[in-house]
């Protein structure tokens, strides 16, 4: 499930990256909207490492291949606590600071309603993995559930 996952959220990349023609950026850079401290702390850990374990597949093979171009990718992991409030402010910072073309997580729904606001409203592609509320995609046409 986890590959399905990250295969869609890929998909969702090379969709922005053809949209960008050959202008598109060197290194593609992936948010990680994970709760490493709080309530659910092996959860944000799994999903830390399974990002990980992903660059380091896609650092074997020489880059991530997009329309015959290589491109070197950035995971920039951010700690949602657990709370609402840190989900936002994750997504805002990503987002505004860090530039990441995609974000996964949060994934909680209590987390990825409110983030996938901040995500929707900035057009930045979001997959939470395993949310099940239904407001997390609900009129938001850049938000996504795995």
């Amino acid at each position: 499930m986890k590959k399905f996952k990250i295969i869609s959220l890929l998909l969702v990349g090379v969709f922005l990256l053809s949209a960008c023609g050959t202008a598109g950026p060197e290194t593609i850079k992936i948010g990680i909207n994970a709760p490493i401290t709080g309530d659910i702390p092996k959860v944000g850990e799994g999903s830390k490492f399974a990002a990980e374990m992903w660059l380091e597949d896609v650092e074997a093979a020489g880059g991530l291949d997009v329309g015959g171009t290589k491109y070197t990718v950035e995971l920039v992991i951010e700690d949602n606590e657990s709370k609402a409030e840190s989900a936002t402010k994750a997504n805002t910072k990503m987002i505004t600071q860090d530039e990441v073309l995609v974000i996964v997580g949060p994934q909680s729904s209590k987390q990825a309603v409110p983030a996938g606001e901040v995500a929707n409203n900035y057009s930045t592609p979001m997959v939470s993995p395993w949310s099940t509320n239904p407001a997390t995609t609900l009129d938001r046409p850049w938000v996504f559930r795995g």
